[in-house]
């Protein structure tokens, strides 16, 4: 039945296609033609007229279900149960250290704790840049205006002493990229420099997601990260210059802490030098001699020849004397209060104490003797005037006369 229903189907075919060939001649050039020359042969033009009357065949398509999509595995949460990793940087345990100026090691510890060595000072302020290498005696609550305006000092200088110490750690990244093979970033150093040294150049690149993990990049993002340090840094530094004048103009007397005469703190005699030693280091955030690291310097070093005697800048009481860390032999006197403040001056790295806590003393009597106890670099005195707890800057209460 098949064959029969195909054979007629395709001789339906053949009677339905004509062929009709027809021969046309084409067109004779219209230009002269040399003798001899053969001109243009006609071509056959050839027309096909095909009639397929063929039946297509009915398919009938039913709509194509996509297979479902398997089920999207679960997001994977960190466990509760795991255990925190340690942060970069965290330095181990301090050890009471063996370093020239420290107790004897068989000594017990004494209260103002064991002198932080200069191998983990990089550490402890890696882990956290505003640390305090020297121990910090308690405060008072600020209660005063003349208080707060002290603690607004304590808190801008420690964020200067925070910025200083982030700015040396990106400036040391920053050198150690730069030394990294990457031609762009070589051609950058070399156009950025020959500027100042303390100050790195601004790198700019392109905004380019292929430059974030390159030494261009990693340049480029440090490079922004000190220039933005160091305007933070200048903000600061001029808060606190500020904060300073406002403290120094302050008028008063100091009650006195034992009997005797009163301090003027403002106008005539002020505070007396506790020796006539020339100023080697000033008050304020520096990079720190012994520890290489940036902290705040509460005082003023005056140097003198070991041995060379130290007195009272006033009438008080004896609070403390003893070992204390990184300012070694230290002796701190109380004078009384002063705008509703605690006025105290302190006196450190000494090679011998000659007073002990409670004595009262007088301005002018020998405390103790110059040295380079603790964290210091040589013979000098390291004297501090404190309010509340807190330094200040000891050149504005210091009297010009000699003791």
């Amino acid at each position: 039945m098949g064959r029969r229903r195909r054979r007629a189907t395709l001789t339906a075919a053949t009677a339905a296609m004509t062929v009709t060939v027809t021969a046309l001649s084409l067109p004779a050039s219209t230009g002269s033609a040399a003798a001899g020359t053969v001109g243009p042969l006609p071509l056959p033009s050839v027309s096909l007229s095909v009639s397929l009357p063929l039946p297509l065949p009915s398919v009938t398509l039913s709509p194509i279900k996509p297979p479902p999509l398997p089920p999207l595995p679960p997001p994977i949460l960190p466990s509760p149960t795991s255990a925190p990793t340690s942060r970069p940087g965290t330095p181990p345990p301090t050890a009471p250290s063996t370093a020239t100026g420290a107790p004897p090691s068989a000594a017990p510890v004494p209260p103002g704790g064991p002198l932080v060595s200069p191998g983990n000072a990089a550490g402890l302020i890696t882990a956290d840049p505003g640390a305090d290498l020297y121990p910090q005696p308690p405060v008072d609550a600020a209660t005063t205006p003349q208080a707060r305006q002290v603690a607004a000092l304590a808190e801008v200088q420690h964020r200067i002493q925070y910025l200083q110490n982030i700015l040396a750690r990106t400036r040391d990244d920053l050198d150690r990229v730069r030394r990294e093979p990457d031609p762009v970033l070589q051609l950058l150093t070399a156009l950025t420099a020959g500027g100042d040294p303390g100050v790195a150049p601004p790198i700019a690149v392109a905004d380019s997601a292929n430059l974030v993990d390159t030494p261009t990049g990693r340049a480029a993002a440090l490079s922004a990260a000190i220039a933005s340090g160091q305007a933070e840094l200048a903000r600061r530094q001029r808060e606190e210059a500020t904060v300073r004048q406002e403290i120094d103009r302050w008028p008063g007397t100091v009650q006195a802490a034992a009997p005797g005469r009163e301090v003027t703190t403002r106008g005539g005699g002020r505070l007396g030098r506790p020796l006539a030693g020339r100023l080697t280091s000033r008050f304020g955030v520096r990079l720190d001699p012994y520890y290489h690291v940036w902290q705040l310097h509460p005082g003023v070093d005056l140097a003198a020849p070991t041995g060379t005697p130290i007195v009272a800048a006033a009438d008080g009481r004896v609070t403390r004397a003893g070992w204390y860390g990184g300012y070694g032999n230290y002796t701190c006197i109380d004078h009384g209060r002063t705008d509703g403040q605690r006025l105290s001056t302190c006196y450190g790295h000494q090679s011998r104490l000659l007073v002990s806590p409670g004595q009262r003393v007088r301005a002018g009597q020998v405390i103790g003797l110059v040295g380079s106890t603790g964290a210091s670099t040589g013979p000098h005195l390291h004297f501090e005037v404190r309010l509340g707890g807190r330094p200040v800057d000891p050149l504005s209460w210091l009297s010009t006369t000699r003791p």
